[in-house]
């Protein structure tokens, strides 16, 4: 048990950029523990935290803030990321106020077991109060693939984005639990399952959390505890915190870990380009059949034939270049419906804090709607239950065609003023809402989830 929390095991995940950290924190949030994501403390932080923004906006001029007060977090990453001197005035600044918070959520939260994910879990003090450290691991050619689909990223850019990263292998040294990750998601939940039995051996399961039901619409209930999450790093001019002595790791290997590498390996041979369990994009990692029709995760290799439907399906309308999609990819991930080798159905979609939102939704020719369309909907509002989401968002535009509106309201999406919506799903509206469209919600629960995930 932790040190610090005794009551509590305490699992720090870090991994290399894109190796599927995401994924294994869903796993764990499914399974009863509170989740803490590093980097969306330091999100909130900028995004609610007023002495956070006022000492950063002082640090690095009124032009890094929004009107609003927020952050505007592109343009301090374009300021802090080309100066080291400015990332460590930025860790000083925000540095205190993570671990602060950590600290609170785990003291406050009954859940016996904990994942805590830092990308310098290790770099930062944060380790030596962890029992265990679990590191996710793939191959490099994964987690460029991953970075051009779910970020945008050219070849050449992915490559160097991963080329920057310290080795894996430095952090798998040093970690009691190794999860690969480059097969198939059902591969990678089972690397989770046998590394979460071990860790709960001893331990009752955890509780899930409970919440009121939430009438919608009516009046706006108290605004839920938002669940922070940290990136801990280390401030500058402080020395790393020691790490104690770990047992050797607990790797998933042997016989069992061999056979799949081997079969991972196969699958890349013979298919070229696995589906791969994800990281931040709530996308499915396997294609899923409904017939004749194949549901699935956009590929690099698919740009042309997304841009062409989205120029048929809106009579030229809407023409994006190349650059422009890629540079989309980075914000939503994009589902492809087709039957056969034609692809009929194009779908962006996010999801973050709880709320999945659906902001492009794209059908060529016009009668694959009913069959390919639905679909490719049916796989979203699956994932999104899989994600423990609350609601689904829609922003169709407003000259959608009446027939994909249809298909919407057939499904149980209804259209909202998103003022009169809870405080977290109108915060994502307002952040996700394309100008010129109208908001269409979906609910897949009655009941709120007091914190996101």
């Amino acid at each position: 048990m932790s040190k610090r929390w005794p009551d509590k095991k305490v699992v720090g995940l870090t991994g290399n950029i894109a190796t599927g950290k995401s994924a294994i924190m869903h796993m764990a949030a499914e399974n009863g523990a509170l989740t803490l994501d590093a980097d969306k403390i330091v999100h909130q932080l900028l995004d609610t935290n007023h002495d956070i923004q006022a000492a950063v906006s002082n640090a690095f001029g009124d032009e890094v803030r929004r009107p609003d007060g927020r952050i505007n977090r592109p343009a301090l990453a374009a300021v802090v990321f080309n100066s080291p001197e400015a990332l460590r005035t930025l860790e000083k600044i925000v540095h205190p106020a993570v671990r602060q918070v950590i600290y609170e959520q785990v003291d406050n939260n009954p859940a016996t077991i904990v994942f805590i994910e830092a990308i310098k879990l290790l770099e930062g003090g944060l380790a030596s109060e962890c029992d265990q450290v679990w590191v996710t691991r793939c191959l490099e050619v994964t987690q460029i693939e991953r970075l051009m689909v779910c970020r945008g990223m050219d070849a050449e850019t992915a490559a160097l984005r991963v080329k920057a990263q310290p080795s894996q292998e430095e952090k798998v040294a040093r970690a009691d639990v190794v999860i690969d990750t480059y097969g198939t998601m059902a591969d990678t939940r089972e690397y989770f399952d046998i590394a979460w039995g071990r860790l709960i051996q001893d331990l009752p399961a955890p509780p899930r959390p409970a919440a009121p039901v939430v009438p919608l619409p009516g009046p706006e209930p108290a605004a839920p505890a938002v669940e922070p999450v940290v990136e801990e790093t280390a401030a500058a001019g402080e020395p790393p915190a020691e790490t104690p002595a770990r047992k050797p790791p607990e790797r998933l290997s042997g016989a069992r870990a061999a056979e799949l590498r081997k079969r991972f390996q196969s699958q890349r041979d013979t298919a070229g380009e696995p589906e791969t369990a994800e990281e931040p994009v709530a996308i499915p990692a396997e294609p899923r059949q409904a017939g004749d029709v194949t549901v699935r995760r956009a590929r690099p290799s698919d740009v042309p034939s997304i841009l062409l439907l989205i120029q048929r399906a809106t009579n030229g309308a809407v023409k994006l270049k190349r650059a422009e999609l890629l540079m989309s990819l980075g914000d939503r991930g994009y589902l492809i419906g087709q039957r056969g080798t034609e692809i009929s159905v194009i779908a962006g979609w996010s999801s973050e804090n709880l709320v999945a939102r659906i902001d492009q939704f794209y059908v060529y020719p016009p009668d694959a709607l009913e069959v390919t369309g639905t679909a490719a909907l049916q796989e979203i509002e699956d994932t999104a239950n899989e994600l423990i989401c609350e609601c689904i968002l829609a922003f169709p535009p407003h000259d959608v065609p009446a027939d994909v509106r249809q298909l919407f309201e057939r499904r149980g999406y209804v259209e909202v003023d998103r003022e009169v919506l809870p405080a977290v799903w109108k915060t994502a509206a307002e952040e996700s809402q394309p100008p010129g469209t109208f908001v269409l919600l979906k609910k897949l629960r009655d009941t709120r989830i007091t914190s996101p995930v």
